[in-house]
């Protein structure tokens, strides 16, 4: 049975890595979904103005103060030979692994969950910190809100009551991502504690279980059921997110 196409198949595609048996599959999907192939080759022709960006001084031969040898030297009597041959090997290690062990850790994800996550956060940076407009509608025009936000996304939404954890709903609005539009409800806890759902249709990882993220100031705890994908975002220092989530995912289900 020949595997779903993954994040790491689209992004070992655009890194011109992906293995010969996984290319047909790949090709495939992306005949099928011509929106995420233009946004691939986009990447792709980012990837290659960088390079050809850097390609002068990659050319440029290393400075003799950063070869093995002239390291080696300096160190030479100050330090035991086991200890420069441990060091002559980290220098190869990192010479060979580092560049594509820093991009992978580095790199944001381009879709999927963490694609998912990384955009509520935006978001809730954005919006959810704003005192005076938060939402473009507010709770009393929910239903107009389910209807436009329905609309616009191309599934039915709702908006989760999350009374029994201690946040009322605020209000929402349609936010902009780069996967098309999503849909960002807010609510107000205990002493002016703000928490956020972000949802929107998935290009892939349309099944996914929750995921708990943290970046920076900000935590997620992000899934997809049936094609649409949620991420809740809340403070890090916020305790409690997990069954908050829990019970949207039921209520969701529930649609």
């Amino acid at each position: 049975m020949t595997a779903p196409v993954g994040e790491d198949d689209l992004t070992a595609w655009v890194d011109d890595r992906l293995a010969v048996e996984r290319r047909p599959v790949v090709e495939r999907y992306l005949a099928d979904h011509p929106h995420i192939a233009a946004r691939l080759r986009q990447q792709q022709n980012q990837r290659s103005a960088l390079r050809s960006l850097f390609a002068p001084i990659a050319a440029e031969p290393l400075p003799a103060t950063m070869r093995i040898e002239a390291i080696a030297a300096s160190q030479r009597g100050t330090r035991p030979a086991w200890f420069q041959a441990v060091a002559a090997a980290l220098l190869l290690a990192v010479g060979f692994g580092g560049g594509w062990g820093v991009r992978t850790r580095t790199l944001p994800p381009q879709a999927g969950i963490g694609a998912l996550a990384r955009e509520a956060g935006y978001s809730y940076r954005v919006y959810a910190s704003d005192a005076q407009r938060p939402a473009e509608m507010g709770a009393g025009e929910k239903q107009q809100l389910v209807s436009w936000a329905s609309r616009r996304i191309g599934s039915k939404v709702a908006v989760p009551d999350l009374a029994a954890a201690g946040y009322r709903f605020a209000g929402g609005r349609l936010v902009a991502t780069p996967h098309g539009p999503a849909l960002l409800l807010l609510y107000d806890g205990a002493a002016r504690a703000r928490l956020a759902v972000l949802s929107r249709p998935m290009d892939i990882d349309k099944d996914a279980s929750m995921v708990s993220t943290r970046d920076d100031d900000v935590q997620q705890v992000s899934w997809a059921d049936r094609g649409i994908g949620f991420s809740v975002v809340a403070p890090s220092a916020t305790t409690g997110l997990q069954p908050i989530a829990a019970a949207i995912r039921v209520q969701a289900a529930a649609i």
